[in-house]
């Protein structure tokens, strides 16, 4: 998930990208659990906190962002992320929440084992909050950082989790760190309340 390559310019950037807060609190508990998946340096789980939620914990691949964050929010639970594996339990999480993430991940490959490792750790009937870049046809590029990127379709971000069902999503308008217009991609997304695990007898 090119931590070295973040690790890089941890202190050289400043992340932008919004969440929907004003839906997010009207849909999700102060009293849940959250993950801040890709948390950088910890600008989300910080906005979610100062929100009036409990118990928010941020994960990021970069040790430098990690650092970054707990220097800016010493009060945030923050966790560098050693490798794709969430160091959690199955149904940890009430809710999750990624901003901005799988624009860094170019991998399709990669972005599925990411899904599969959040659909793990969240509860049946959890919900994710899904905010990225987004642009009408996938693309994959450099940008101004030297690092690798994919704008993707609404459509390919949906896909990556297609058991769950969207109760809402949309494209706003949306600015790059450099500045310039784009487009992002908000959804909000549930997991089954039951899910469909059958054992099959020996």
């Amino acid at each position: 998930m090119l931590q070295g390559s973040w690790d890089k310019v941890a202190s050289d950037v400043d992340f932008n990208l919004e969440i929907d807060l004003a839906r997010f609190l009207d849909l999700i508990s102060r009293k849940a659990k959250v993950l801040d998946f890709g948390c950088g340096y910890g600008r989300i789980s910080n906005e979610l906190t100062e929100s009036g939620y409990t118990d928010v914990m941020g994960v990021d691949p970069s040790c430098a962002m990690i650092e970054r964050g707990r220097k800016a929010f010493p009060g945030l639970p923050l966790l560098h992320l050693d490798g794709m594996d969430l160091p959690f339990s199955e149904n940890a999480f009430d809710a999750v929440v990624i901003c901005a993430v799988l624009t860094c991940i170019p991998s399709l490959d990669e972005r599925g084992r990411v899904a599969a490792e959040i659909t793990r750790v969240l509860k049946p009937g959890g919900v994710v909050h899904i905010s990225e870049f987004c642009s009408e046809e996938s693309k994959s590029f450099i940008s101004g950082l030297g690092l690798p990127m994919r704008y993707s379709s609404p459509k390919e971000l949906r896909d990556l989790f297609a058991s769950f069902s969207c109760f809402h999503d949309e494209v706003v308008s949306a600015t790059t760190m450099s500045g310039d217009s784009t487009s992002s991609y908000r959804a909000f997304i549930r997991k089954a309340l039951n899910k469909a695990m059958h054992a099959t007898s020996a």
